[in-house]
């Protein structure tokens, strides 16, 4: 014992203190979330099968694009955010780990930018998925119109974000499969249309293999857009069946799926369309029009309408948590920590995100075409939510010097290689980081629409900093009021939600 002692040095006393949102969610919330569940919800937060309709505008230099974005943010985060979601597997994710590495400040700086992104894509996306409503149905609408139904489209997810964790696990479930499936159609359509006609697209192998900066460089910050969420699912930990178990095979699986569907409808689209003839939003459907039979784009049309609703589904239900934890730790009023007595889903928390995004919804598309308000606000949400990224690659670094005692003591999934696996990691995905955030930010991904790099500059510069205006008033304005009351206090009403638990497992 005391060459343990003396080989690893002792730990401060209040270090490993579990934290509220370590403790209350673990004893009041159900454990429903499975492997395939988490895997299904992984995939329905960070792959947005738009992202290959804008991609594949670049031609054929998106393919080494999406394998650099691949190799320098989403294999490096996918092993960060694993490492410490087996170290602290708690609710939170991301804001656990800033906190117990870097700070309570820094913490909630780290959880803030997690969480916004879920403000500007539920702002968005509905319009994405009227676009494909109206290509099914060969529909226009006004502006007014278009606004008033993506409200409607919203309301719709909130409604169904507000149901059981568990009813939302199988819709999640069941099409995931349906999105597999849509995925592999569309590359299929693609081939068959390439081999009759040869590609729309034309082949080269330059472009196929070497990443063009010089010329398509905006679309590295798009593929970092399209490759965000890894640490996302964390915000449920105490939701998973099994962090340690499940929290792997998630990352690996939802990964192969992640890329084998954008790989596989970009292929398709640029196969049967050429890249100045497809729209940066439908055209991973629309090429469907000429390279499937008839019907079949209308149908996929609304088949995809539908998995962007359940993916905006499951962003609301997974990032409502966030809001939840900061209740929990009274950064946010302690109505923030409701719960719905029957579905045990963070009621107060869903509605203000939805309340949010209505806000920004209506303020943005009051000014601006439905295609350019939307890749505007996606441009902000990837700035943005590249910044958080380092709150979840600098924390490894300093949870191994930190916590070298759980490191010894515990087993569970690491990083390989020791710190030098550690560092280059680290390093490869603070680089790709970087320069995802400087295409996002400086480049525009709206070129070939007249939008130039000041112009979109000033638009991505507003929201982003738009977005961090709020921040701020949140930080101080909401711990203001959460301190208002003591911490027994504002935890008081879910004591009955612990009574209730231990009555259903004595019954059961």
């Amino acid at each position: 014992m005391t060459a343990e002692l003396d080989a690893t040095p002792p730990a401060p006393a209040d270090r490993d203190k579990l934290m509220t949102t370590e403790l209350v969610p673990e004893q009041i919330l159900p454990k429903v979330m499975s492997t395939f569940g988490l895997t299904a919800a992984y995939v329905f937060i960070i792959c947005w099968i738009t992202g290959s309709s804008v991609m594949a505008t670049g031609g054929w230099t998106a393919i080494p694009m999406w394998i650099l974005g691949i190799l320098t943010f989403l294999i490096p985060a996918g092993m960060a955010v694993v490492e410490l979601g087996n170290l602290w597997p708690g609710q939170g994710g991301v804001y656990i780990w800033a906190t117990r590495t870097m700070g309570e400040t820094w913490g909630f700086i780290g959880g803030y930018l997690s969480w916004v992104p879920v403000i500007l894509n539920a702002a968005s996306s509905p319009a994405v998925v009227l676009s494909f409503l109206l290509l099914a149905f060969h529909g226009e609408v006004g502006v007014m119109t278009s606004v008033i139904l993506q409200l409607v489209i919203l309301w719709a997810v909130i409604g169904l974000a507000l149901a059981k964790l568990a009813a939302n696990q199988k819709i999640m479930n069941v099409v995931f499969v349906v999105f597999g499936v849509l995925a592999l159609t569309i590359f299929i359509c693609g081939v068959l249309f390439a081999v009759k006609n040869g590609s729309a697209t034309p082949f080269s192998w330059s472009e196929a293999t070497i990443p063009n900066f010089a010329v398509a460089g905006f679309l590295y910050g798009t593929v970092l857009l399209y490759l965000l969420g890894v640490e996302t699912p964390y915000n449920m930990g105490a939701e998973f069946l099994s962090v340690r178990k499940s929290g792997p095979r998630m990352i690996l699986w939802g990964s192969a799926a992640l890329v084998a569907i954008y790989l596989l409808t970009t292929l398709g689209t640029m196969m049967a369309l050429p890249s100045d003839e497809i729209d940066a939003v439908t055209g991973v459907i629309g090429m469907l029009d000429v390279a499937g039979f008839p019907g079949l784009m209308e149908a996929a049309a609304i088949v995809l309408a539908l998995i962007i609703v359940v993916a905006l589904m499951t962003y609301q239900v997974a990032y409502s948590r966030l809001i939840f934890v900061s209740g929990l730790e009274r950064h946010l009023p302690r109505i923030f920590t409701h719960l719905n007595p029957r579905t045990r889903n963070p009621v107060s928390a869903i509605l203000i995100q939805g309340v949010i995004s209505s806000l920004i919804l209506v303020g943005l598309y009051s000014q601006s075409s439905l295609v350019n308000t939307t890749i505007f606000l996606q441009g902000g949400l990837s700035t943005v939510w590249l910044i958080s990224g380092f709150f979840f690659l600098f924390p490894v670094i300093i949870a191994r010097k930190k916590y070298a005692d759980r490191y010894e003591n515990e087993t569970f999934w690491r990083i390989p290689g020791g710190m030098v696996g550690v560092w280059i990691t680290v390093i490869v995905g603070t680089v790709g980081t970087v320069g995802g955030i400087y295409y996002s930010f400086a480049k525009s991904w709206l070129e070939s629409a007249g939008v130039g790099d000041a112009e979109w500059m000033k638009w991505v510069g507003t929201i982003s900093l738009g977005m961090v205006a709020l921040g701020v008033v949140v930080y101080f304005f909401g711990r203001r009021s959460a301190h208002k009351v003591s911490q027994e206090d504002a935890l008081a009403h879910l004591a009955v939600f612990e009574l209730d638990k231990d009555s259903e497992e004595t019954a059961k």
